[in-house]
């Protein structure tokens, strides 16, 4: 991605192995009461918890490099990320960030409000998101937000 560029959509991708066992996932409940932009509250399945097709699902997706790290985030109803830029991830890492939408809906948007820039991550796409500039997530829906969220070290694609 070029530095001026805050997503790109990489390819399209079927969820549909990931949408099977969805519902098989334990979610769990993190950051409540969290005030740190950082850490919205949300529930989440890290990649410790991946059953074998999920991590099979993740290498299918050929990003090259090797897996730093990839969480399902759900977010509730009305509820978003507040503005913030990640950053936890070490410089002297080459990370990229990619994101699988599984669940949205057209009005649930990821912003980057000093670039102008707001998207609708549309389930069945891979997007490759910048997270080192101002980003957040606004949902003024009744509906979840459920992504897959990858961070590729030295990805290829």
């Amino acid at each position: 991605m070029f530095a001026t560029e805050c997503y790109r959509l990489v390819k399209p991708i079927d969820i549909g192995p990931v949408l099977r066992i969805l519902d098989r996932l334990q979610f769990v409940s993190i950051s409540q009461g969290s005030t740190d932009p950082n850490k919205p509250p949300c529930d989440v399945v890290l990649q410790d918890k991946f059953p074998p097709e999920l991590l099979a699902f993740i290498q299918g997706l050929e990003l090259g490099g090797s897996l730093g790290r990839a969480i399902i985030r759900r977010l509730d109803a009305y509820a978003g990320v507040p503005a913030h830029i990640d950053t936890w991830m070490p410089a002297e890492v080459n990370w990229r960030r990619f994101q699988a939408p599984l669940v949205s809906h057209p009005d649930i948007k990821m912003r980057w409000p000093d670039d102008g820039v707001e998207l609708h991550l549309e389930p069945g796409n891979l997007y490759e998101v910048c997270f080192s500039r101002l980003h957040d997530v606004v949902n003024p829906t009744d509906r979840q937000r459920t992504h897959l969220q990858i961070d590729q070290i030295d990805a290829t694609i």
